[in-house]
């Protein structure tokens, strides 16, 4: 239930309204399009993937890189990436991935003709790709998991990326919470309002993100970032990133 000041001591353990299997489908997809139009306001994302991903390809851009996208939702950000790489004249595909049908019917009817960009249906807990992974990239997608699983993910997919894992998520706290309440009432007749409430709830200290790495991860090194407004973002190296190494 959506409060003015809710606890926020511990991540909350209730559920997305909009992750419901059995969720009103117009409203599921008009989210989609919100959270589209949300996140360009303030996830970040630009900045995100300009630092983390497009300057690390451009340090060996002769070769074709392979982004898989956990959590992709409507592809959005995947479009833009792959406009902003070509514009830079880098060679980068995309595996945009989710688990619910409908959403995934839904990108491949609005961006399923770009070029560079694959959209699956995939659970990434249980599956892997032929093909080799260098980055992984994930927008409000670890706040969905609990913390076993988030450890699992880790630890599943770190050996398997080559250069670079980063998991952009929401920093639980009030003025991010009271923040988001404001901006959803421009969002109206979806779930965009309650859900990312939910979600803001269902997010981390930085000393919790810290504790996941370190279990998933052991000594290996990672640095997690501070972005305004309201988030953390979790980069950890892949298995070969050499003499690259991580900014």
């Amino acid at each position: 239930m959506e409060t003015l000041f809710p606890n926020m001591t511990a991540r909350a353990t209730i559920d997305e309204l909009m992750d419901a299997p059995d969720c009103d489908e117009t409203r599921l997809l008009r989210t989609v399009r919100q959270f589209s139009a949300i996140n360009r306001q303030v996830a970040r994302y630009r900045t995100i993937l300009k630092r983390e991903v497009l300057a690390d390809i451009m340090l060996d851009p002769d070769r074709e890189y392979h982004l898989v996208d956990m959590g992709a939702g409507g592809c959005d950000i995947d479009v833009w990436l792959l406009n902003a790489a070509r514009k830079r004249g880098l060679k980068l595909r995309i595996s945009a991935c989710d688990i619910d049908p409908r959403i995934i019917r839904y990108a491949r009817s609005t961006f399923g003709n770009t070029p560079g960009l694959t959209i699956r249906k995939a659970d990434l807990l249980a599956e892997s790709f032929d093909d080799p992974v260098d980055y992984v990239f994930a927008n409000h997608f670890l706040h969905h998991l609990t913390e076993e699983h988030i450890v699992a993910l880790l630890r599943l997919w770190q050996p398997r990326v080559r250069r670079r894992l980063v998991f952009s998520d929401l920093r639980r706290d009030p003025a991010s919470y009271l923040g988001y309440a404001a901006l959803s009432l421009f969002y109206p007749h979806s779930f965009a309002r309650i859900d990312g409430l939910i979600s803001i709830r269902k997010g981390f200290k930085y000393t919790e993100l810290i504790a996941l790495a370190r279990e998933a991860v052991g000594d290996q090194v990672f640095y997690i970032n501070h972005l305004r407004p309201g988030r953390l973002v979790l980069c950890i190296p892949g298995s070969h990133s050499g003499n690259r190494e991580i900014q």
